[in-house]
């Protein structure tokens, strides 16, 4: 288990590097598997868990597992539901 912290936020990310063989055989790359965990929202997630499968050549591209996720939660956060909701936690809410 590796552990992120992103945006103040600390996420814990399980990663499976070779998910399914019978895949492989058929393939020429792996299938990964990474499971997210946060317990606060996020902009990929409203219930802080989230599974991602991805082949191995594709999270490589992305410059490693740890730099895909961080793009992946940057780009969530764009969305303006998830901009809302993070300034609505800053601001008092008197309803």
């Amino acid at each position: 288990m590796q552990k992120i912290i992103w945006d103040t936020i600390e996420i814990e990310i399980n990663y499976v590097e070779s998910f399914s063989a019978s895949f492989e055989k058929s393939h020429d790359d792996k299938m990964s598997h990474i499971e997210i965990y946060s317990k606060e929202d996020l902009p990929i997630t409203e219930t802080g868990y989230k599974s991602i499968f991805i082949l191995q050549s594709n999270l490589e591209r992305w410059g490693g597992l740890e730099k895909y996720i961080i793009a992946e939660l940057d780009h969530g956060a764009k969305n303006k539901d998830w901009q809302f909701k993070k300034e609505s936690k800053r601001q008092l809410c008197l309803f």
